[in-house]
């Protein structure tokens, strides 16, 4: 039985790794070869994965939701490989959580379940130039992230210094520096909005695959979205997202915290301090735009990230991105009529967070 190739993408929060896996998944098209995907999300719905089946419904999406693949889902991690080996694809993408510690994840693949399945032919992490070292030095009190910082780029052997167009040149050769006292070996590239040269990535794919005489995907044309090279975030139309059923109040919230969830006490936690809250807009009427951004940038620097779709008053459903203090807004033809927001900080206020966002919806 012939071993798939896996490319792990790993990196920090809002760094840009499903970007890269967007245009990866593009090329592999293009090329053309069977993809599939495992995506790895902290929050109760996985944007990103709706993202990738709506526009690519050939390729295969497995998705593990709340917790990490590295500690809290890694028990689940090899039913959802097997699951995606089933589909007999050429060639897997895994990409972790903005918090996962790929070393964890690799020790994984090299297990009995997997190692005669799988094969790493690239582990990548995805670097924001901008913030490298005010994370550094944010965390540095947070031994398990530092450490998981650290194996996101130790375990890297192509590193890619991402959104180099929002740190100065200066700042850019420090990053560089500081990641090679880490690793030194790795290839290294800088570039913005993960445009990377992908040809390289895939050759030891290629050569262990016989592309003609596998049939080729089902063609069809790339998304506008994915070409365009010049957008920080990529757009692309998902598919409807129920909300839970069982909700009472017009905020519902989990924490993921490596901490609060079923762990091996022997394996080391890939965080501690930060959570996920999912808040979702429940209200009959649509939330205004200038509150929802007066709330997020009102939260400060406790929040790290935060992602979802909201329904506007006059530009309909929105996907919203947010990181590093930069607010993007893109249309999207996700038909919902409830929108949610997952913010990802650390040490959240929940309660203040609720009834913040409470506060949105009052005399609207």
């Amino acid at each position: 039985m012939n071993k798939v190739p896996v490319i792990l993408i790993s990196g920090f929060l809002g760094s840009g790794k499903t970007t890269l896996l967007l245009r990866l998944l593009a090329h592999t098209r293009q090329i053309p070869l069977r993809a599939a995907v495992l995506m790895n999300e902290m929050g109760e719905y996985d944007v990103d994965s709706a993202i990738i089946s709506e526009e690519m419904p050939d390729v295969t999406v497995e998705g593990l939701l709340e917790g990490c693949i590295c500690c809290s889902k890694r028990n689940e991690l090899a039913g959802a490989l097997h699951t995606l080996l089933s589909q007999e694809p050429d060639l897997i993408f895994m990409e972790t959580t903005g918090v996962a510690n790929p070393e964890q994840v690799l020790e994984e693949l090299r297990s009995p379940l997997l190692a005669d399945r799988l094969y790493l032919v690239h582990s990548i992490s995805v670097v924001d130039a901008e913030l490298f070292h005010e994370y550094n030095s944010r965390f540095t009190a947070d031994k398990e992230l530092v450490r998981t910082l650290h194996g996101q780029l130790r375990t890297a052997d192509f590193i890619v210094v991402n959104k180099t167009d929002a740190a100065s040149s200066r700042e850019v050769t420090k990053v560089v520096k500081s990641i090679r006292k880490l690793n030194d070996t790795a290839k290294l590239q800088t570039t913005e909005y993960s445009r990377v040269d992908l040809e390289p990535l895939l050759e030891p794919v290629l050569a262990s695959t016989s592309v003609a005489a596998k049939p080729a995907q089902t063609p069809q044309p790339a998304p506008a979205q994915v070409q365009l090279t010049d957008a920080p975030f990529v757009p692309i139309p998902v598919k409807s997202i129920g909300r839970p059923s069982s909700v009472s109040r017009s905020t519902a919230f989990k924490v993921i915290s490596a901490h609060s969830h079923d762990h091996d006490p022997k394996q080391p936690h890939s965080f501690s301090r930060l959570e996920s809250l999912t808040l979702h807009q429940y209200s009959p009427q649509p939330l205004e735009k200038q509150r929802l951004e007066n709330f997020l940038t009102g939260l400060g620097s406790s929040l790290l990230r935060a992602k979802g779709y909201c329904v506007l008053p006059q530009e309909g459903t929105m996907l919203l991105q947010f990181s590093g203090n930069h607010l993007e807004w893109q249309p999207t033809a996700l038909p919902v009529s409830q929108g949610y927001v997952t913010l990802i900080g650390e040490q959240l206020d929940k309660a203040s967070i609720t009834d913040q966002w409470e506060q949105c919806f009052i005399s609207l």
